[in-house]
């Protein structure tokens, strides 16, 4: 999160940090010193972003494999013992139709 954050602010920054070396340096090739520190600050953000990117992967990873897991483990639970939430849900709907045909 520092290299982004240091990133965004170089990119953004108008002004050259540590302006008395960059203007001693006589420097006549590339571009000029405050866009080639603007394009550090590019590179910087970028290269700070790939750390998140790698642990919002990782996290989503773990997360489907832990729903996975979940998922397994209710399956053969309701193999075993039947699904009485489901039993009960259906129940109720049964009798919110029935309310619901007696009441037109």
């Amino acid at each position: 999160a520092f290299h982004a954050f240091f990133g965004v602010a170089l990119m953004s920054g108008e002004a050259l940090l540590v302006a008395d070396w960059f203007g001693l340096l006589g420097r006549e090739w590339g571009p000029p010193a405050l866009a080639d520190q603007q394009r550090g600050g590019g590179v910087a953000w970028g290269i700070g972003e790939l750390p998140t990117l790698v642990l919002a992967i990782a996290v989503i990873v773990a997360w489907s494999r832990s729903e996975e897991r979940v998922a397994k483990r209710r399956d053969r639970a309701v193999d075993r013992d039947g699904d009485s939430e489901m039993d009960e849900y259906n129940a109720m709907l049964t009798r919110l139709a029935d309310q619901d045909s007696r009441g037109r």
